[in-house]
């Protein structure tokens, strides 16, 4: 089934959307949480966790493509469940391990003001494209992934 019959399947609000995103998407939301939880039942969770999210957001929000906006709510679900988790001492993948990695290009202190978050987007925006398609490629695995450094490597040659 294709993108938009599955958003028209959203937006007529037919349950049949979630299983028909599940079909499609499973294996990617699974390895995206468990990049990031390190856990497989966790990243179960998490998957179910993005069904609910994307049931809840679609309508009024039409995702074009639904493919990096599943990612984005994956993402976004796994790094709250890992925070959950550590703060219960719990916690794995490699989420502490690529932050850990980026900690000397990070600024001491953190702001919420929206100039300052604008203009780290536009840095990182900047950063991105000024980098061969390869090296962009790796980056966002390990950063916005979080896929393990093996894995990346395997499948980069």
């Amino acid at each position: 089934m294709s993108d938009d019959e599955i958003l028209a399947l959203y937006f007529a609000r037919d349950e049949k959307a979630i299983g028909e995103t599940q079909k499609k998407y499973k294996k990617y939301l699974l390895q995206i949480a468990q990049n990031i939880l390190g856990n497989k039942s966790d990243a179960e969770e998490c998957e179910n966790d993005v069904y609910m999210k994307v049931w809840n957001s679609i309508p009024p929000q039409r995702p074009s493509p639904l493919k990096p906006y599943l990612a984005a709510v994956c993402r976004g679900t796994a790094l709250d469940l890992y925070d959950k988790k550590v703060a219960a001492k719990r916690g794995g993948g490699q989420t502490a391990a690529a932050i850990e990695e980026l900690i000397e290009c990070l600024p001491d202190d953190s702001s919420d003001d929206p100039a300052d978050l604008a203009a780290l987007k536009e840095t990182l925006e900047s950063f991105l494209a000024g980098l061969p398609q390869r090296e962009r490629v790796v980056f966002l695995k390990r950063y916005w992934f979080m896929t393990p450094v093996k894995e990346i490597a395997a499948e980069m040659h």
